[in-house]
């Protein structure tokens, strides 16, 4: 038969590809667990954390219970783990006849998935202690862990410790058995960033769980190199001491660190309002929000003398509040004197930016150069810039007393005939510009007024 092609001949092609855009509004909690072997993972709610096996008591619980405790509240929270290789078990109680076991997993190198080791004892009806149920099961994780870990029984404790340094393994309790300790990481921040990356890269806001001075500041590195935004909180005394320098802030703000912002909260190794300030303001799209004058659920308060928030906010620090009957955040700035939402609207805007220019020059067959091709990357940069507008990133055309306009934004494109031939040769497009006037926002108002007995009319 023949074909109908011969006499009709279409051909369609598809010019669709999507481009993946990195997300400005996912934020990745940072500690050390054991709860499972991926570096990330991800949740939709607090809960989830509890039973996956985390603890009420663990940093990350405790930064992601903040986070999802505002309104709006994000859809997603992700978890990146750090490494250890060593972690202290204890037991709930000693129950005679109670059965105490915990299941270890591996990686297999050679499947991908993970391979299962369940430890059980069996305390006897009588005459059960501590010290014999962890020796038991000392006994037990000897035989069929043997070669992947070591078992030590010390203090009325069982610390399980991974013979190859930096395998990933995860620890599964039974009811009547706990993690005492975990021990310190066994890996740089920079290694840690660099596998949860690896691992998964769509997220843009970090929170830490280590308060530790030279972790943070390494993190602030990292944050920096790597276009992510850092938040953090101190409890240090000298932070709120605009004499006093050595402080993690003033170190922050020495480091003249644009992509991160810190607190000072007193309780900072408990509460975590980086995490819930993060939350709030993503729930917004970048250029909608401000980062000051918010309101944080689950998150306690700072009530700090007046000298003691104007050396906080001299170091660019931030602070959670009470004014009257409710309590808010105050500053909403990088360590180095930027505001937190112009980072975050600039990282967007660049993003959109060259994704749209990206996705028109590899979904056209050809982008000639001439007037009308310049006019098309024009058009994607107008496109972008207008968004932004509508965000609330970018000001509106605004006119003087006089009628006289002012826009919001100007692009500048050179005109092909400008051009020089070595450019045109090369294929490459210079002199692309534009410029645009920030939204901004208004944290404070000024109101002077008088009263007179005067007619004022």
């Amino acid at each position: 038969m023949a074909e109908i092609s011969r006499i009709a001949n279409v051909q369609i092609s598809l010019q669709t590809t999507p481009i993946d855009e990195e997300s400005f509004s996912t934020m990745i909690i940072v500690g050390p667990h054991v709860v499972s072997t991926a570096r990330v993972s991800s949740y939709t709610a607090a809960s989830q954390l509890i039973d996956d096996g985390f603890s009420e008591s663990d940093p990350v619980y405790k930064a992601a219970a903040d986070a999802f405790s505002q309104i709006p509240k994000p859809a997603v929270v992700k978890i990146g783990r750090r490494q250890v290789d060593e972690v202290v078990l204890a037991l709930k109680s000693v129950k005679a006849q109670g059965v105490y076991k915990f299941t270890v997993a591996t990686v297999n190198a050679v499947t991908g998935g993970n391979d299962t080791f369940e430890i059980s004892y069996t305390a006897p009806s009588s005459e059960a202690t501590a010290s014999s149920i962890l020796t038991g099961l000392k006994s037990e994780a000897e035989t069929k862990l043997s070669g992947k870990f070591t078992a030590i029984v010390t203090d009325e404790t069982l610390k399980i410790e991974i013979v190859n340094t930096g395998d990933a393994f995860s620890i599964e309790l039974g009811a009547l058995m706990q993690i005492s300790s975990l021990t310190a990481p066994t890996e740089t921040v920079a290694e840690s960033m660099a596998a949860i990356k690896r691992s998964d890269a769509d997220w843009y806001g970090i929170c830490f769980t280590s308060k530790i001075q030279a972790d943070i500041l390494a993190m602030a590195d990292w944050a920096e190199a790597n276009g992510k935004l850092y938040g953090t909180s101190i409890s240090e005394i000298g932070a709120k001491n605009s004499e006093f320098a050595n402080d993690t802030g003033s170190k922050l703000k020495e480091g003249n660190y644009f992509r991160t912002f810190w607190f000072y909260h007193a309780n900072a190794e408990n509460d975590f309002p980086e995490a819930a300030l993060m939350a709030r303001c993503f729930a917004i799209d970048p250029g909608g929000e401000t980062w000051a004058n918010k309101k944080l659920s689950g998150v306690t308060t700072d009530k700090l003398k007046e000298t003691e928030y104007l050396a906080v906010t001299g170091k660019n620090g931030n602070t959670f509040e009470p004014f009257r009957n409710v309590t808010i955040t105050q500053n909403g700035k990088v360590a180095a004197g930027e505001w937190i939402d112009v980072i975050r609207f600039r990282d967007w805007l660049q993003e959109d930016m060259q994704v749209r220019i990206f996705n028109k020059l590899i979904n056209k067959d050809k982008i000639p150069y001439t007037d009308g091709g310049i006019a098309i990357i024009e058009n994607e940069i107008n496109a972008s810039l207008k968004l932004g507008q509508r965000r609330g990133g970018i000001a509106p055309t605004e006119y003087d007393e006089d009628g006289n306009e002012n826009p919001g934004f100007i692009i500048s494109v050179p005109l092909n005939y400008d051009i020089s031939a070595n450019d045109k040769a090369n294929r490459v497009l210079n002199d692309v510009k534009f410029t645009a006037r920030l939204a901004g926002a208004i944290h404070v108002i000024n109101v002077y007024g008088s009263l007179t007995y005067e007619n004022l009319a």
